[in-house]
């Protein structure tokens, strides 16, 4: 099957950090500066109701533009979510992630076909190949006769670089040391080239709209036009308003905390506010058993154990930090449920109901999403 064949455009031009989604937006010419006149009124009222929607119904949501105007629609609505909470961010990105991964699986990739998934890839700026051109790229790398065979049940491969960054953070299926590396190249399931390509566009939205954020001052004038509107579509976002009620919540401890021990447990390497969130949570649950901070040190440390970097003089001198036995003598607390969503760190999207991990401890009183 060739390439023209999958419509890969008809999907990859509705996105504008996609190669063709790019060249839509630098095709229409739009200027930040005239979108506040009424020439556009429509296509930043598509720009708002794909935001509400994106916020309200997630990867459920139902999003209709003309393929031509996709692209510009979205890049607004990505700027007017620059403006918002960092909550929101991830939601769009995540719901974004979804859609076009479902659109992917669903009307081009629903059974194998190496030059349509190659075609979306190359939209994406991601370096995949088929699993036999990998083998034909070893066997003539080795001067062999014949083809070198590779695992089943790896159909496509995929760059290491592009793998580390798009490859899900804090799932222990996913660390490198657990995937098979050939030449250069991390091998894919069917499965697993969804999944990254869903990765992927998440980065990239969430990149955009970071970069977008830092240039906020350009779309104050459209910010502004649009800010009661803004404002409704926020406070009504089931990821920003809360209500307390009282009940016990489930035993155990936080999926996010889960996430990085296991993560540990594989020998894989969390980021720092991931060992700080471990870390703070460890201690708060220990001393809420009832036993002292210092006692507390040797249990918080085991975990971290298992890390590759692991050094036990730097690990309990910062924990002991952490605990308030040392320097300004502050006993600090896990970062809020918001901040670790922002940062990729909840793997439920706030889907747990409560602001702070810590209130997996206290175990009385939970505070719901009112989605």
């Amino acid at each position: 099957m060739r390439t023209e064949s999958c419509s890969i455009s008809e999907l990859t031009s509705k996105y504008p950090f996609t190669r063709s989604g790019r060249s839509i937006i630098e095709e229409a010419g739009v200027r930040v500066s005239e979108l506040t006149s009424r020439e556009f009124e429509p296509i930043i009222d598509d720009a708002l109701s794909m935001l509400e929607a994106l916020i309200k119904d997630g990867e459920h949501a139902k999003l209709s533009f003309k393929v031509r105007e996709a692209a510009v629609s979205r890049y607004i609505a990505y700027a007017l979510t620059a403006s918002m909470d960092k909550r929101i961010w991830r939601r769009i990105a995540d719901s974004e992630s979804k859609i076009f991964s479902s659109a992917v699986k669903s009307s081009y990739l629903s059974k194998p076909n190496l030059e349509c998934l190659k075609e979306i890839a190359r939209e994406l700026e991601l370096r995949i190949i088929g699993i036999g051109e990998l083998s034909s790229l070893v066997t003539k790398l080795l001067n062999q006769q014949g083809q070198v065979l590779m695992p089943k049940p790896f159909l496509y491969a995929v760059s290491i670089w592009d793998y580390l960054r798009n490859s899900p953070r804090n799932d222990p299926n996913w660390i490198l040391g657990t995937r098979p590396i050939i030449h250069g190249y991390v091998l894919l399931t069917q499965h697993d080239a969804y999944r990254i390509i869903e990765e992927t566009v998440e980065n990239k939205a969430i990149t955009m709209i970071s970069k977008l954020n830092s240039n906020l001052d350009l779309f104050k004038p459209l910010i502004s036009s649009v800010s009661d509107r803004l404002k409704a579509i926020e406070e009504a976002s089931p990821q920003v308003k809360y209500r307390v009620t009282r009940r016990v919540l489930p035993k155990g401890d936080p999926p996010c905390i889960m996430a990085i021990i296991n993560e540990l447990k594989a020998g894989g390497n969390p980021s720092h506010m991931a060992r700080f969130a471990l870390a703070t949570y460890l201690l708060h649950r220990c001393v809420a058993e009832g036993k002292g901070r210092e006692e507390c040190v040797e249990e918080v440390l085991e975990p971290f154990k298992h890390a590759a970097d692991y050094n036990e003089k730097i690990a309990r001198y910062q924990v002991e930090h952490l605990a308030g036995l040392r320097g300004g003598r502050k006993f600090y607390t896990p970062p809020s449920c918001q901040e670790l969503n922002s940062l990729g760190l909840c793997p439920t999207n706030l889907g747990c109901g409560v602001k702070n991990p810590v209130q997996f401890i206290r175990g009385s009183t939970k505070v719901e999403g009112t989605e």
